[in-house]
């Protein structure tokens, strides 16, 4: 029964390590505006929920705080991310909307 249980703990732990790298970016005040902000794209796992990249966003990007709609999106390459940036940016530009392009935030440097 112990080893039973050792390999079921054994292969549980495996499957929570073995979750895929994706790319995510979110997307802020998509519905009506009058600002809608777009966030560079992140390195994330499969095992991340919405509601915890959201926190993330949020955290990293504080403009947010104050956004009504915010959606996250999920990729399997960098690519398919960038191109979804920019076809965001200009369908909001169609609509007339001010677009603003977060920009990664910037990092410590204390060394």
């Amino acid at each position: 029964m112990k080893h039973l249980l050792a390999l079921l703990l054994l292969c549980l732990s495996h499957s929570v390590s073995a979750q895929n790298t994706i790319w995510s970016h979110a997307i802020g005040n998509w519905r009506n505006g009058p600002v809608v902000y777009i966030t560079p794209l992140i390195e994330t796992t499969e095992a991340f929920t919405t509601p915890q990249l959201i926190q993330r966003y949020k955290k990293e990007y504080p403009i947010l705080e104050k956004v009504t709609d915010l959606d996250v999106l999920r990729f399997g390459t960098p690519e398919e991310g960038d191109q979804s940036r920019l076809t965001l940016k200009a369908k909001y530009g169609i609509r007339k909307l001010e677009v603003v392009m977060l920009e990664p935030p910037e990092k410590d440097e204390e060394h």
